[in-house]
């Protein structure tokens, strides 16, 4: 009877460890085609797989961790540009951040990085805000509902990364994201009860604030390249923890 007991206890151990490894199995998006690291057009590639995924990022991809873009949402979003501005947008999504077009997806290896130029032909933008401090003539002190649109936005960047170790794999970990240029073809934004109980004034002011929407974007662009870089870093580096540089690209 011991040896029968020892027997089904060792049956268990074994058939629960298979169950736990298989509930850490990865998938791997079967839609995709992966990119060797021996391909001559590499980058082409690349750029088609980007061009595969995209249909499937408006509902997500669990198998990267990739929650939904459309929208995509964040809790919040702020913004200190110094001189007693501050802002901050909670509650934010992002409508047809997965409609974009991509000139350029380099994976560059032997350097750890990633360079990417995409273009975002419209994105909408609704939020709740609350802003304190000097916008052009203004002194505002304000909070409520945010409306937004932006056409065009483009976005080129790099991210740097190391290799790290896990479980005898290796991993690229992604560690910062570098905004080389960002531009905005025509962004108009609408933010409701800047003043309270004052609708005109609130029109107007958000007259004014389109009129000069693109000087006040270049005066937050610091800022601005903090929060893409920090957001695209997040999501793209989802996948990279999820699969080995080998299980991504084999040789």
């Amino acid at each position: 009877m011991a040896v029968k007991r020892c027997i089904k206890s060792a049956f268990l151990i074994t058939l629960l460890a298979v169950l736990c490894q298989s509930a850490r199995v990865k998938k791997f998006p079967t839609y995709i085609q992966k990119c060797h690291q021996s391909d001559q057009d590499f980058e082409k590639c690349l750029l088609k797989a980007v061009q595969i995924i995209k249909p499937h990022l408006q509902d997500g991809i669990p198998e990267f961790r990739l929650p939904k873009m459309n929208p995509l949402t964040l809790p919040e979003v702020g913004i200190d540009a110094g001189a007693g501005f501050i802002a901050k947008f909670e509650n934010v999504e992002i409508y047809d951040a997965d409609k974009f077009i991509i000139k350029k997806f380099d994976v560059n290896l032997a350097e750890n990085k990633i360079k990417f130029d995409l273009t975002f032909p419209h994105i909408r933008i609704k939020a709740q805000y609350s802003i304190f401090g000097k916008v052009l003539f203004f002194n505002l002190d304000g909070s409520g509902p945010a409306d937004g649109n932006i056409t065009d936005c483009r976005v080129i960047a790099t991210m740097n990364g190391m290799r790290v170790y896990q479980q005898d794999k290796q991993y690229l970990k992604l560690t910062e994201t570098v905004v080389d240029d960002i531009e905005f073809g025509k962004p108009e934004f609408k933010f409701y009860d800047l003043f309270k109980n004052n609708p005109e004034l609130t029109e107007q002011t958000n007259k004014i604030i389109n009129i000069n929407m693109k000087a006040l974007l270049d005066d937050l662009r610091p800022t601005l390249e903090d929060t893409i870089g920090k957001t695209v870093l997040e999501f793209i580096g989802r996948v990279f923890s999820r699969f080995s540089i080998e299980e991504l690209f084999p040789k």
